[in-house]
């Protein structure tokens, strides 16, 4: 009865260290993965980079060529503006 104890008492201890080894491949399988992502991850970030930099230089030029001429005339509406002012205000002090 003895040596019956003594295997069973080693196919349980099998078992556990079974199950204790599961975690720690999965833990290892994961970081494996996780070490791969990067290298591909920084790899191909490089590339969009670049382009989102180019992508984003033709937005910047775009929006500068449709807002310009806004900022044109407004600027030449406020250059009127104070130079009406200021003519005003001369006309009507002479008139004093």
């Amino acid at each position: 009865m003895g040596t019956a104890r003594d295997i069973a008492l080693i196919f349980l201890s099998l078992e556990a260290l079974i199950l204790g080894l599961v975690p720690l491949i999965l833990f290892a399988a994961l970081a494996y993965g996780v070490h791969r992502l990067r290298g591909w991850t920084i790899h191909a970030l490089r590339g969009l980079t670049g382009r989102l930099l180019a992508l984003q230089a033709r937005v910047e030029g775009v929006a500068a060529g449709i807002v310009s001429p806004f900022i044109a005339v407004r600027s030449r509406w406020h250059q009127l503006a104070t130079m009406q002012g200021y003519l005003i205000q001369k006309l009507t002090l002479g008139r004093r």
